[in-house]
């Protein structure tokens, strides 16, 4: 996209140490080649540190959005915020008032935090201070673009999402799954109309990010890629079954491992070091000298494994852009997989949109279970995985770049 003089900002999860998060965000700036940008923040120290890695080239405001001291209702169970009540909780509603005045559009970036998990008390303060930059826009009838986000699954806070999503205006939401995020977002009144299908923010990863320097090196030649944040005392629990996963992918298979964290500490990181004490041919990225995974290390490692089993949602789409046979484990979310499934097979409907593909072989539903699976039926799985990265494959990539590249333009004109 050519570089023009629209004023854009930007709210959403991505002050959190979090690949999929960040990276989204950076992904969208470069596609959108927009010079001048506001970041609306709930952690500004991280941020400074993507914008010194990444944005050097661009003009970045970054924002914090700031709650007064009497907003104790907001970690409540069960209570149904109007937008008024949300706006009164801003502590530096002037600040961001002006800045909104000056923008053109608010990009509401990608992820999965509309749903019931994020409304639980330990995220719904982060949820408020995305969601006031919002209905600050919507007073102002800003234009307001949701990129590719899910919705749902919604349970008793299925009012205060629709009375969130019903009081916007000049909005439209991007969907990145076909499968219950439409569905969920009726739940909650909003309107087919304004729903638009668009993949992942991070599917089609922008080639100037592709061709920064790596900053991490993996040794191994031939390895799978593990990720997990499974709680390092079920990991010390159950170390059998990685040390036996371990033993055979390498007698069988000649593969190592390489442990890639996508996040700090009991995110990935904890995992990654205590791995690294009991298993043999392993190695891992460690991150936690950078601060966090870079993008272009993410999608180096991914690219050259020979597979990829994950916990985490991202790194299924990095290797589904890298044409790299993945095995994503769904996490329960709210009691059920229903979350996970949501993303983690929506993704694979729209890549492989038009292929006879088995779920089975690219989602499993414990991660322990997964290992064996793997370690019986690994030139299966790559086999059948390999077939469908086709001319199928390639014909539905380019169709959604090209919805991606329509989508952004409707942003920035």
């Amino acid at each position: 996209m050519n570089t023009i003089s629209k004023r854009i900002a930007i709210t959403g999860p991505f002050a959190d140490v979090n690949f999929g998060d960040y990276a989204m965000l950076i992904n969208n700036i470069y596609d959108l080649d927009i010079k001048d940008i506001t970041l609306f923040s709930y952690d500004n120290d991280f941020l400074r540190t993507i914008k010194e890695d990444y944005l050097s080239d661009y003009n970045v405001n970054i924002v914090e959005v700031k709650l007064t001291d009497e907003y104790s209702n907001c970690i409540k169970n069960d209570y149904t915020f109007t937008p008024i009540e949300i706006l009164s909780m801003v502590s530096n509603y002037n600040e961001l008032l002006e800045k909104i005045k000056n923008i053109d559009v608010l990009i509401v970036n990608g992820g999965g935090y509309f749903n019931g998990l994020w409304s639980m008390p330990h995220r719904i303060v982060r949820l408020i201070k995305i969601i006031a930059p919002i209905l600050v826009a919507n007073q102002l009838n800003k234009k307001i673009m949701f990129t590719g986000n899910s919705y749902g699954p919604f349970a008793k806070d299925s009012g205060f999402f629709a009375s969130l999503f019903n009081a916007l205006s000049n909005v439209t939401f991007g969907c990145r799954d076909n499968l219950y995020s439409p569905m969920w977002a009726r739940q909650v009144g909003v309107k087919d109309n304004d729903i638009r299908n668009i993949p992942d923010d991070l599917f089609l990863i922008n080639d100037r990010i592709l061709t920064q320097q790596i900053t991490s090196s993996v040794k191994s030649k031939d390895y799978i890629v593990m990720e997990t944040y499974l709680p390092i005392n079920f990991i010390e629990d159950n170390i059998h079954y990685f040390k036996n996963f371990s033993k055979k992918m390498y007698e069988r298979y000649g593969l190592e491992i390489v442990f890639l964290p996508l996040n700090l500490e009991h995110g990935g990181m904890q995992q990654a070091v205590y791995l690294n004490e009991v298993l043999e041919n392993y190695d891992y990225v460690d991150i936690s000298k950078k601060g966090y995974l870079p993008i272009q290390d993410a999608v180096e490692v991914i690219r050259n494994a020979k597979l990829v089993v994950s916990s985490r949602y991202h790194a299924l789409v990095v290797a589904l852009g890298t044409e790299t046979p993945t095995i994503s484990v769904l996490k329960d979310v709210m009691g059920d997989k229903r979350y996970y499934y949501n993303k983690n097979c929506g993704m694979l409907r729209l890549v492989l949109n038009g292929t006879n593909f088995d779920e089975r072989y690219y989602i499993r539903m414990d991660y322990l279970e997964t290992l064996d699976f793997i370690t019986n039926n690994f030139n299966e799985i790559v086999e059948e995985q390999k077939k469908n990265y086709n001319a199928q494959y390639i014909s539905n990539k380019e169709f959604l770049k090209n919805i991606r590249e329509e989508y952004l333009n409707e942003i920035i004109n």
